[in-house]
């Protein structure tokens, strides 16, 4: 599996279990219990997480995104991520999917609509929700 569907399958997993962004992050938060998670971003009790959900959770985790408190996510709010290749390579392919004018600067405005290809690999049956079990079929891959 290349590092670059790998970190796709992350993006989905930032939310869920907060391992992308947050492991080369400068204080890196304890694992979250992936219930838990899940059942926080399903907000209406359904069961299954909507792309709706998930781009609603992800927006909701900007503020410990921008370490700097500046507005914006850059690099500079992963300083360790300049010291660690395969790092490196995750947080500039975060950063370029989600900087839509090009400026080097994720604002919240741009996270929320930014693409979400970790939700689509997770979303296994293509209907637009992520189950449990697709979660947790999902997992065993990142690894």
């Amino acid at each position: 599996m290349t590092p670059h569907i790998r970190l796709h399958r992350s993006l989905f997993v930032v939310v869920v279990a907060a391992s992308a962004m947050p492991a080369i992050a400068q204080n890196p938060p304890p694992r979250p219990d992936p219930a838990a998670m899940f059942a926080k971003m399903d907000t209406n009790k359904d069961g299954r997480v909507s792309r709706a959900e998930y781009v609603a959770a992800r927006s909701q985790r900007f503020d410990q995104l921008d370490h700097d408190r500046d507005g914006v996510v850059t690099r500079s709010d992963f300083p360790r991520a300049a010291g660690n290749p395969q790092a490196s390579a995750r947080l500039d392919t975060l950063l370029g999917e989600a900087d839509r004018n090009g400026d080097g600067k994720v604002t919240r405005a741009e996270l929320k609509k930014a693409p979400a290809p970790g939700f689509d690999r997770v979303d296994a049956d293509r209907d637009g929700y992520v189950t449990r079990a697709e979660m947790d079929a999902a997992r065993p891959q990142r690894r």
